[in-house]
């Protein structure tokens, strides 16, 4: 008996980011070493079932401790490639390091051998021995499962073969099953002279350390498994957008559970947790939750679960900084990144005054711009503890309305610094006698002349008549792009003469043939110019929408899109498509679970020779966190708010799926059509991304611009709050390519923190020297220990050279390789851990 894989959820490999794959792997491993000791601490990791897979998840599984990894789902041009060339069973680099990967025999398979299924579920014969029964078999069911045997064994090389028995919900009358296997078994023995096999119980990590004493010389891996077709017109790429709410907020809720692990460990016990939160969060990341193919009552419940968690660490957050602050009266929050304009506290017309604390969880100081609802725009801004700190107004904008109809008509936009996982404080006044809060107000353009907005970083140039973005000056290099926005949608494919296959929530597939086709003509709808910031606004019909936004301090343009509802004509795929001059040709970039950028090239596959038979769905792959392009000179790059399908398939374009809509089923499992309705209308849908355009010597830039999309901050609000004490939490962290990525208790008398170097290699990434003692100040313990990624296991169960692994620290100094996450542990007196809250 053995444990393997060990998370709380086989995690979907597509659309999890890489904290929220360390957080739930955490949770199940952590459990198992609590609860059954070190000796049952998995070695396999078994993703069986998820629809492709990524080189950031064999990366990260190898740097847990786990030594093979298997799976059942693979292209089927490279299935067949590799079990004719009997290397099913191969070496993966990933992240610097090797793990046994395995791919189990028959497509997308994981299940008993066809006929031999003995579970109450299935309907093939059991086996009969005894010769005098009418209904003896066993030679007949012998004979077909030795050539099924040797079919499988020829595309294998170790000598060694897994046959996996069972299924989905099987083995409830396990003695039945087994009775099946014992006879089966004991006859396949019997005559393993004639048969050339010998059948025994087994393990997956016995069965890899069998293959591995047999084979030493396995062929390397070095790409992913992305992206998966089980057949010329099956490809699953659809789900990397599938259900884009629920995607983004599992991805808004990560950043939350992160500050709510922060402050749960700053501030004294209540009876509030994280836990909900982060179990919710674990298994939200399942292969069929953060995927969108779940039917919609259990997507519904995947919500339900992050919503209740989401409530209970709002709790925590606010009697902790309410205790941190010394304030009086309770705080509450106000979810800002929500897709409503609407805030129970500040749409409270009788009050005169609010107070806000905001907690920024990332590790180093950001530059933030706080978007609060207000039912007007008349208050000042007081006692703010930055005093840079700016407020100006801006109107809501008006698909809030259609999202929802009680969201507030003023947007308050807040611009201040926070420390790096600290806090700060200010405060709206009511105050009619002030003139300069006049809300932003649309400026009329001459439609002959472009809108220029300029930035620190940048140049911005919009037609004056339609809005559209056109032109882009990095003022750094002084190069220019030219750049188009266009919405557009494909139809989705309901089968037809080449494939019965229909588009649903796991397969895109559009009209064969057919190209994306434009969503109406845009048009200017609001040019808002601003001191710190300025908007754009325009629509493309009556049901997407688009805002630019243009900070006076960042390098990046924000785009924010609303889409939906998507009209029931027919299926479709609605992408937002960027057109440049850079000269990309076919190859772009895409992110690994928001790790190491891999470099894709349109209809080509690096292991195999690809027949391209979807030539829009073939060359999608999940983009995580981000996607690019370059030249010789430049790059364009997209960051994304929640992982979503995307592609290069011209030369100089990115484009992205933002949603989608459709009314028949796949027929891959969820039984049900893409239909996502809300309040008696198809769902509306408002994302962001970030368009950052830079010479390559800035390219690795988007690393510390991908963390501040990533950490968004947490806000604390109250009516007559007085702050006391402005909290800080302790951490002093300068470097903006170290990264903290975990801050939380860990036991009665530890915490666990873990550290990341952002950058990777081929992005100028470095060695970083980091003090732990430095960053974590009264935190820190010279009583601490490395343990491997999940916090399950010490190093040394991990590394194989530790020697090596270590050979850059000293004392308290750590260092950290190009894209290298290592992990701690401070253990303290119980006493001394409850202790630590800290005040500026």
């Amino acid at each position: 008996l053995e444990f393997i894989n060990g998370g709380y959820c086989m995690n979907d490999e597509a659309n999890a980011h890489y904290t929220a794959t360390i957080d739930q792997m955490s949770v199940g491993l952590q459990f198992l070493q609590k609860e059954f000791g070190p000796y049952a601490a998995p070695r396999i990791a078994w993703q069986i079932d998820p629809f492709g897979h990524s080189s950031a998840q064999a990366g990260l599984s190898a740097q847990m401790g786990l030594e093979g990894l298997f799976f059942a789902r693979m292209h089927y041009q490279d299935y067949e490639r590799r079990a004719q060339a009997r290397e099913l069973e191969f070496n993966w680099v990933a992240e610097g390091r090797n793990i046994f990967a395995g791919k189990f025999f028959r497509q997308s398979q994981y299940s008993a051998p066809p006929g031999f299924c003995f579970d109450i579920h299935c309907s093939d014969p059991p086996l009969v021995p005894n010769s005098k029964s009418p209904e003896y078999n066993l030679v007949e069911r012998i004979n077909v499962l030795i050539t099924y045997l040797s079919n499988q064994a020829a595309a294998y090389r170790s000598g060694h073969i897994m046959l996996t028995m069972g299924e989905d919900f099987n083995f409830e009358d396990a003695h039945m099953y087994f009775k099946n296997l014992d006879i089966l078994m004991k006859h396949v023995n019997a005559d393993t002279a004639n048969n050339g096999f010998k059948m025994i119980y087994s393990t997956p990590s016995r069965y890899m350390d069998a293959v591995l004493s047999n084979i030493k010389n396995l062929s390397n891996k070095t790409d992913d498994l992305f992206p998966y077709a089980d057949g010329e017109h099956s490809y699953w790429t659809g789900y990397f957008t599938s259900r884009p709410t629920l995607k983004g907020y599992i991805r808004s809720m990560n950043s939350f559970l992160q500050a709510c692990k922060h402050i749960e460990l700053m501030a004294p016990a209540t009876s509030y947790t994280s836990e909900l939160l982060r179990l919710a969060m674990g298994v939200a990341q399942h292969h069929d939750a953060v995927t969108g193919t779940s039917k919609q009552h259990v997507a519904d419940d995947y919500a339900e679960r992050l919503a209740i968690g989401q409530t209970q660490c709002e709790n925590l957050i606010n009697t902790g900084i309410k205790h941190l602050t010394g304030s009086v009266n309770d705080l509450y929050s106000c979810r800002l990144a929500a897709n409503e304009s609407t805030c129970h506290i500040t749409g409270d017309t009788t009050k005169s005054i609010f107070t806000f604390i905001v907690y920024n969880p990332r590790s180093t100081a950001k530059d933030i711009y706080l978007r609060i609802p207000m039912s007007s725009s008349a208050y000042r801004l007081v006692n703010p503890s930055d005093p840079t700190a700016f407020v100006s107004y801006i109107p809501t904008h008006y698909t809030s309305y259609q999202i929802n109809p009680k969201a507030l008509p003023i947007e308050a936009i807040v611009h201040l610094k926070v420390p790096g996982m600290g806090f700060t404080t200010f405060q709206l006044k009511k105050d009619f006698g002030v003139d300069y809060r006049i809300v932003l107000k649309s400026i009329p353009v001459v439609k002959t002349e472009n809108i220029r907005i300029e930035s620190e970083s940048l140049i911005v140039y919009f037609d004056g008549e339609s809005g559209s973005l056109k032109q882009v000056v990095d003022k750094k290099s002084q190069k220019t792009l030219r750049i188009s926005a266009k919405f557009m949608n494909y139809r989705s494919n309901v089968g037809d003469k080449l494939d019965r296959q229909t588009s649903g929530a796991y397969i895109f597939r559009p009209v064969y043939g057919t190209v994306a086709q434009d969503i109406d003509r845009p048009i200017l709808k609001n040019y808002l110019p601003g001191e710190f910031v300025t908007e754009v606004w325009q629509s493309f019909g009556d049901w997407v929408n688009l805002v630019y936004r243009v900070y006076v301090n960042k390098p990046y343009i924000e785009v924010e899109w609303t889409v939906g509802p998507i009209p029931m004509d027919h299926g479709r795929e609605v992408i937002l498509r960027y057109s440049t001059d850079l000269d990309s040709g076919k190859t772009f970039y895409t992110d690994s679970n928001g790790r190491e950028m891999l470099r894709r090239v349109l209809d080509y596959q690096p292991t195999w020779s690809l027949n391209q038979t979807e030539p829009v769905a073939g060359n999608y792959y999940p983009v995580n966190s981000r996607i690019s392009i370059k030249d010789m000179e430049s790059h364009f790059t997209v960051l994304t708010d929640r992982s979503q399908g995307g592609s290069s398939l011209s030369s100089g374009q990115v484009e992205l799926m933002l949603h989608r809509r459709m009314y028949k089923d796949d027929f891959k499992g969820v039984g049900e059509p893409l239909n996502e309705t809300q309040f008696g209308h198809g769902l509306i849908t408002r994302g962001r991304h970030w368009l950052f355009y830079s010479d390559l010597d800035s390219y690795g830039d988007h690393r510390d611009i991908g963390l501040d999309l990533f950490y968004q901050p947490v806000v604390s609000v109250g009516s007559d709050v007085e702050v006391g004490k402005i909290p800080r939490s302790g951490i002093q962290n300068t470097n903006k390519d170290l990264n903290v990525v975990t801050f939380e208790r860990f036991d009665e008398t530890s915490l666990i923190v873990r550290l990341e170097n952002i950058r990777s290699k081929s992005e100028g990434g470095k060695m970083i020297s980091a003090d732990l003692k430095k960053i974590f100040g009264a935190y820190f313990s010279e009583n601490f220990k490395e343990l491997g990624l999940a916090g399950d296991r010490p190093i040394e169960k991990v590394v194989k050279d530790l020697k090596d692994h270590i050979k850059y620290d000293s004392g308290s100094v750590i260092g950290l390789k190009p894209l290298q996450i290592r992990t701690f542990a401070f253990t303290h007196s119980e006493e001394l851990l409850n202790s630590f809250v800290n005040y500026a």
